[in-house]
């Protein structure tokens, strides 16, 4: 059995970036917002997965990010399932960025389950699409092997994830994946992760803005409350994000930490992403 020593030399050799595009075999052409390092991650996550518990996947888009896991599970040998959570609804103007060879829809809020069904058709089998809002979804289907989060868009729904998704993390052998972990427009990602320090170790940080964590303890009720980022004022905001740069020192530059700082203090209580990138857009 692998020690947490042992998992964090695995990840700092960074095998992913070794794995054959042509290993993905229908993944690969999945539409999907994932840089070309992360859908490697993404496909070696799901080859490297070590018990049977469940995959989860918060985010799912076109379900770019699923087929990746999918496609490494395919060849792990367990007998995991994937659950992927989304709306499954576009704008047309992503629509047409992320998927330009479909038909483009007549209005936005356009219905992108269809196409997801047909895209993850190779593994029927093996995935479960949840459709609606993830915050008002709960988890009672047992323990979690990797966990992908790219849904954490404001600090309210950070917390749901956090509440409802990580106390399925099994110490010593699941792997969360903060996809968004950098973002300027999500500092309370960091924030809620460094008062969660002595549940996680980070393995990596993969270019743009994801991190990839080691679960090393339970998530108890009791972590979960003191991490809490949703009601946090922009001054205790401010303090945890400082505490994750320097928790991270070495693994990441400070620069993201900085320009988070920076997003604060000029987005005063803006706690959604959108919110506070629309704001910046406007400045």
């Amino acid at each position: 059995m692998q020690t947490a020593a042992d998992i964090v030399a695995e990840f700092a050799a960074r095998h992913w970036v070794a794995v054959a595009g042509a290993d993905l075999g229908p993944a690969a052409r999945v539409p999907t917002m994932l840089t070309p390092e992360e859908q490697l991650l993404y496909h070696w996550l799901g080859r490297r997965v070590k018990g049977d518990g469940a995959v989860v996947d918060l985010g799912a888009y076109a379900g770019g990010s699923a087929a990746r896991l999918l496609s490494g599970l395919a060849l792990s040998g367990r007998a995991c399932h994937v659950h992927s959570y989304d709306r499954f609804r576009t704008s047309r103007a992503l629509w047409a960025r992320y998927m330009p060879s479909e038909p483009l829809p007549d209005a936005d809020d356009a219905d992108l389950l269809p196409l997801v069904q047909r895209h993850l058709a190779p593994w029927a089998d093996r995935v479960t699409l949840h459709v609606g809002d993830i915050g008002a979804q709960r988890w009672t289907a047992g323990p979690i092997e990797v966990l992908s989060v790219d849904a954490a868009k404001g600090s309210a729904m950070a917390d749901h994830i956090a509440a409802e998704f990580f106390p399925a993390l099994v110490p010593g052998r699941s792997i969360l994946v903060q996809q968004d972990y950098l973002m300027s427009v999500q500092p309370w990602l960091c924030a809620q992760m460094v008062r969660l320090r002595d549940c996680f170790v980070p393995l990596a940080h993969v270019p743009k803005v994801g991190l990839v964590f080691l679960t090393v303890a339970p998530v108890t009720h009791a972590a979960l409350i003191a991490a809490k980022v949703g009601e946090l004022t922009d001054g205790k905001l401010m303090s945890r994000v400082r505490e994750a740069a320097a928790w991270h020192e070495g693994m990441v530059q400070r620069a993201p930490f900085k320009t988070m700082l920076d997003q604060i203090k000029a987005h005063p209580g803006v706690r959604l992403g959108w919110q506070m990138r629309q704001a910046r857009a406007r400045g």
